[in-house]
């Protein structure tokens, strides 16, 4: 082949070749002040408590008032679609649960004067002047909703919980993906998880794919840049101690209602079933399977999460 005809055919297919994917800019820890000024948002309000403990939260709405929980690593923010269509019938208070997102840190000095995390809810809903609401959490945040219900059942008019531990996490075996596995090997690497982690994400917790936002992508990348604080999971109920969390499902006197996205591949199907059961003291219990959604439906499918929460709400209350 001349030499003429053998450039352009190598320039022809370096055109048509696919690029090669770049590098993610490794990411650097953004103070919390920071973070603030940038992602802060109207209606934004912040709260102290004992031990100095700040919360971020929101306050909308009229009527009986439903606090929304979310799940570790998230924010408040990851209820916005959902706290669209509450609103419009409720008083919906939500916070970022200390020392996540826009919430202040947690030292061991306000560990001790807390003491646990059920009485952080209590003394977040006591500075608000709350007195009874309807919990609603998801992930870990159900937990933390289940362990309130059982410690102050006289606050609690009904609990809902979306793909909650009951059976301690850290003898839960989730099958990674190939994508799920790099991505831990560079958070760790960079210290902090990069954009292109949170897609990998959500595309290994989403029951399809196609719903993943870059909004949300975004959200959750910006939130979780001040890293991990220390004493992170000090306010957060655990299920690592069988017996404690046992004792708080049965201590559970509200009627309950599981919504169950079927297809997580961190609590599987089974362990909705087994929640399902421990709740047995519960006033009365009511289990809906999602089958086309993965670990988190408030954020996966907020309208019709919404909408299953306010037809349930409409014939509990």
């Amino acid at each position: 082949m001349p030499m003429r005809r053998w450039i352009a055919a190598l320039i022809a297919l370096l055109l048509i070749a696919p690029a090669r994917a770049q590098p993610a800019e490794k990411p650097k820890p953004v103070p919390l002040a920071e973070l603030r000024a940038k992602l802060g948002k109207p209606g934004d309000h912040y709260l102290r408590i004992a031990g100095g403990v700040e919360f971020r939260y929101r306050d909308e709405g009229k009527g009986p008032v439903l606090l929304l929980l979310h799940g570790s690593r998230s924010s408040l923010n990851s209820w916005d679609p959902v706290v669209a269509r509450l609103v419009r019938h409720y008083r919906v208070v939500r916070f970022d649960q200390p020392p996540q997102a826009l919430s202040g840190p947690v030292s061991k000095e306000a560990l001790a004067a807390v003491g646990s995390p059920e009485a952080m809810v209590r003394m977040f809903l006591d500075g608000l002047k709350i007195d009874k609401a309807t919990v609603l959490g998801t992930s870990s945040g159900g937990t933390l909703a289940y362990y309130f219900a059982a410690t102050y059942p006289d606050r609690v008019d009904a609990l809902i919980l979306s793909n909650t531990p009951s059976d301690a996490v850290s003898e839960l075996k989730p099958v990674l993906t190939p994508d799920m596995i790099a991505a831990n090997a560079r958070a760790k690497e960079n210290g902090l998880e990069d954009r292109p982690y949170w897609r990998t994400y959500f595309e290994w917790l989403w029951g399809d794919k196609a719903r993943i936002t870059e909004h949300e992508v975004d959200s959750y990348y910006g939130m979780n840049l001040r890293g991990i604080d220390p004493n992170y999971t000090g306010l957060t109920a655990l299920t690592s101690n069988k017996d404690v969390t046992m004792a708080r499902l049965a201590g559970v006197k509200a009627p309950v209602l599981i919504l169950w996205g079927m297809r997580d591949p961190v609590l599987p199907p089974y362990l909705g079933d087994k929640l399902y059961g421990y709740l047995a003291n519960a006033k009365a219990r009511s289990f809906i399977a999602l089958h086309d959604v993965g670990h988190y439906p408030p954020v996966e499918v907020p309208d019709r999460y919404a909408e299953l929460v306010l037809a349930w709400l409409k014939n509990a209350r």
